[in-house]
């Protein structure tokens, strides 16, 4: 979303507004762009937006996996992204959770999104229903109402709310599904559910999108570094809020993160900022290339020397 935005006013840790674009403050439009919480407060912004390429409605279907068809669930979803060639009117998104009125043990939730009409998704869900999931639903609905009708997870919605629960996230990027990798995950979480019931309501993500818009954006012109990565996986931790409960979620988060990036090619940590657990390096969030964190230390020196803007995934070390 980052690369669609042209200009923004911004107030700065001196407390001055300033404009920010691409001919004004070009240095911290580079930075704002996916390190932003690190350098001020947007007040207004212009955007780039387009039309929707297929009338206003989406199509959602809805597929439940059981465990035993884990490999074959990874293995369609490897062939539809294709590395990284996911069509651009296609969303796949998978959930790992509990869901005892379906199966006793945990199951994988496929939304399949596609821009357009049931019509048109169809070679698509065809596919999907070859795998014989054990339940399906869909419909058609506008697309403005896509994270309510999927997820209840608009404004107003429970999953919103704020005080409800503690949710935290152990984010990895991927560029391939290693199922070898996902069985060992799924067995962790069913034992951390299991054990703990007070987590019941977690969750592991399984995210892909299409990503051709994002490769064709230069990597250096922005401050986002995970450019690369085809897949975002997190294993998502809800609870309500325990010193106990807190504990146990980040030791059965960080054993996940760490099966997944050794299953992973390069094996090392890439980590989708919005979702950081906040116990990662600032390679792991901001790029391992020396350039990027040497760029962003200078700006932060130049913007917020006196470091205000310090409270999610902190520059530090400028």
């Amino acid at each position: 979303m980052g690369d669609n935005i042209l200009e923004m006013d911004i107030v700065t840790a001196d407390g001055y507004e300033i404009i920010v674009s691409e001919s004004s403050n070009p240095d911290l439009y580079w930075a704002m762009r996916g390190a932003g919480q690190n350098f001020g407060i947007v007040t207004k912004f212009r955007y780039k937006i387009f039309d929707y390429p297929n009338g206003q409605d989406i199509f959602h279907a809805t597929y439940h996996f059981t465990e035993d068809q884990l490999e074959v669930l990874f293995k369609h979803l490897n062939s539809l992204i294709n590395n990284g060639t996911l069509p651009r009117d296609v969303n796949a998104y998978v959930v790992l959770r509990s869901k005892p009125l379906i199966s006793p043990r945990p199951v994988f939730v496929y939304h399949f999104y596609y821009f357009g009409t049931t019509e048109q998704a169809s070679p698509y869900t065809q596919r999907i229903l070859s795998l014989k999931p054990i339940s399906i639903s869909n419909a058609t609905f506008p697309y403005k109402d896509a994270s309510h009708r999927s997820f209840q997870a608009s404004v107003g919605d429970p999953t919103c709310a704020a005080g409800i629960s503690t949710k935290t996230r152990f984010p990895v990027g991927l560029k391939t599904y290693n199922a070898i990798t996902n069985r060992k995950v799924y067995d962790l979480f069913e034992d951390m559910i299991t054990t703990h019931p007070a987590l019941a309501t977690s969750f592991v993500q399984f995210e892909a999108f299409p990503m051709q818009g994002v490769k064709a954006v230069d990597a250096a012109s922005t401050a986002y570094a995970h450019r690369h990565d085809d897949i975002l996986v997190a294993f998502s931790t809800q609870y309500f809020q325990s010193t106990v409960n807190a504990a146990t979620a980040t030791k059965y988060g960080r054993k996940a993160r760490q099966l997944f990036i050794k299953g992973a090619s390069p094996m090392r940590l890439n980590a989708y900022s919005n979702y950081a657990m906040g116990d990662e390096t600032l390679e792991e969030i901001y790029g391992y290339e020396p350039w990027r964190l040497e760029k962003l230390r200078r700006l932060k020196r130049k913007w917020d020397a006196k470091g205000r803007f310090r409270f999610f995934n902190p520059i530090t070390g400028y």
